[in-house]
C-alpha cells in the first residue's frame, strides 16, 4: 500500500521541476580567491568588500592606458553540469561613480569563447540600492568540468573611465534531464522494496 502511494506521489509531482543548486556564494567572508582577474589593461583589481560582504571589481582608465576597453573582468567555474541549461542569479551595486562604462554579464563552456553577453548597465544598477539579477543560459554542454561566466566593466577609452562594482549573492541552479527523474523515481520505489526483503 505505502509503495503505491509513493508511486501516486510521483505521478502527481512528475510535471513539477526541481532545481538543485550546484553554485552559490554570498561572500560573507574573503572568497576572491575563487575568482581570476583579466583585462586589457593593469589598472584593475578584485577584492573583497568586508563592510558590504560582496565582491568587488575595480576598473579605471588611467592615462597611460585611454585605449584599453575591457579593464575590469571577473571569471569563475563551477562543478561539471548535468544539464544544458542553468539558472544564475545574482546582486549587483556601484561602490561609487561609474563614469563612461557598461556592465556586462558573459558566459561560456570551459575552452569556447565567452557568449550571451547581457547589458546590465541600462537595468536600474545604482550606488545605494542593490539590484537583483536572474538569467538562464541555455547551450551548456553537460559533462564539462565547468561552467564560465564573466563580470565585465567595458570602459570607454578615455581617462577616469570605469569604476567599481560590487558583486553578491551568486547562484547557480540547474534542472536534472528527465532521465535523472527516471532514476530517482526508480531508487525510490526500490529501496523501500528491497528493505522490507531484508527486514523480513
Amino acid at each position: 500500500m505505502k509503495n503505491l502511494l509513493l508511486i501516486l506521489l510521483l505521478f502527481l509531482s512528475w510535471g513539477t521541476t526541481y532545481a538543485i543548486n550546484i553554485f552559490s556564494m554570498d561572500f560573507s567572508s574573503d572568497t576572491t580567491s575563487a575568482f581570476s582577474a583579466a583585462g586589457d589593461t593593469g589598472d584593475m583589481t578584485l577584492s573583497w568588500n568586508s563592510s558590504e560582504g560582496a565582491l568587488s571589481i575595480k576598473g579605471v582608465n588611467s592615462a597611460d592606458n585611454i585605449g584599453k576597453a575591457y579593464i575590469g573582468l571577473a571569471n569563475f567555474a563551477v562543478p561539471p553540469l548535468s544539464a544544458e541549461d542553468v539558472t544564475i542569479t545574482y546582486d549587483l551595486k556601484y561602490d561609487g561613480p561609474m563614469a563612461n562604462a557598461a556592465i556586462h554579464f558573459l558566459s561560456g563552456n570551459p575552452g569556447a569563447a565567452f557568449f550571451q553577453a547581457l547589458d546590465l548597465h541600462t537595468q536600474g544598477i545604482n550606488e545605494n540600492t542593490w539590484t537583483s539579477f536572474e538569467h538562464t543560459i541555455s547551450g551548456i554542454t553537460p559533462g564539462h568540468t565547468g561552467f564560465q561566466a564573466q563580470f565585465q566593466i567595458a570602459a570607454g577609452a578615455i581617462p577616469g573611465a570605469g569604476g567599481t562594482l560590487l558583486v553578491d549573492n551568486i547562484v547557480i541552479s540547474q534542472v536534472p534531464e528527465p532521465s535523472t527523474y527516471a532514476l530517482i523515481a526508480g531508487l525510490a520505489i526500490f529501496v523501500p522494496v528491497a528493505l522490507r526483503r531484508k527486514l523480513n
